[in-house]
């Protein structure tokens, strides 16, 4: 396994953080040790209590200078925070870069609702909802401008089963490579496009065959690995399809 930044993005009080613990584990008992770098240790009741978004900054600083702190140590990080901007998202790519290491994005999609109900059951620090509605209307979904932001995968924590879902998360950073600059930037561009369309149109197909294995999250990782790698690589919609396929039969 590949030394990595791992950025969780998500709602607050989504469950980003029992999230990253459970990968944090799950990677731990496999070998190497990871760190979690949670933005909240900056947080108080105070700090809501009178909250700016120029606040944020800081914060944010401290918790990218504990990132890259770590990684210059040789250690894989999980950095549990909103991201909710693409460009925050990037700042966290420019270190992975920087360090030689492999990057990923979890998307953690639990609903507005769900977590604004958590977030009131929660002890201690709690969030105001106008903040979490705030973010909700600003929040950048990953993948859908920029190549290098396709999460590797999408978890809703309101759903069960957490326990698969952190496996195949674990498996899928047991497989990521080492980041390389982006050579294409945009995903709206017109062969992105193409390379989309021809992986949901695989996965489509092989499911219609496969109706078993509807549900499967396993699925949409590996058609999400395959996207990115081939937006990357620059390879043609009929290799992505055939890499995918091969991916998917293996499932079988």
């Amino acid at each position: 396994m590949n030394q990595f930044i791992l950025a969780l993005c998500g709602l607050p009080a989504s469950g980003k953080s029992s999230l990253a613990d459970a990968i944090r584990l799950a990677v731990h008992s496999k070998g190497p040790e990871v760190e979690v770098v949670r933005t909240d240790e900056w947080r108080d009741d105070t700090y809501y209590s009178d909250f700016v978004p120029e606040k944020e900054g800081e914060v944010r600083q401290a918790a990218l200078a504990r990132v890259e702190t770590l990684v210059s140590k040789g250690k894989s990080v999980i950095h549990d925070d909103t991201n909710y901007y693409n460009s925050m998202r990037h700042e966290l790519l420019e270190i992975a870069i920087d360090a030689k290491c492999a990057f990923g994005i979890i998307h953690v999609t639990t609903p507005l609702e769900e977590a604004l109900k958590w977030n009131r059951e929660r002890p201690g620090t709690r969030i105001p909802d106008h903040v979490i509605q705030r973010i909700s209307e600003r929040f950048d979904r990953p993948g859908a401008r920029y190549l290098w932001d396709c999460p590797l995968a999408e978890v809703d924590m309101s759903t069960p089963d957490l326990d698969s879902t952190v496996s195949e998360i674990v498996n899928t950073i047991r497989s990521l490579e080492v980041i390389r600059q982006p050579k294409s930037t945009l995903a709206g561009d017109n062969e992105f496009e193409k390379l989309d369309l021809a992986t949901r149109n695989t996965v489509s197909g092989f499911l219609q065959n496969h109706p078993e294995l509807r549900g499967n999250r396993e699925v949409s990782i590996i058609r999400l690995r395959v996207l990115k790698r081939a937006a990357y690589d620059k390879i043609s919609p009929k290799m992505a399809r055939d890499v995918i396929l091969k991916e998917l039969q293996a499932l079988l």
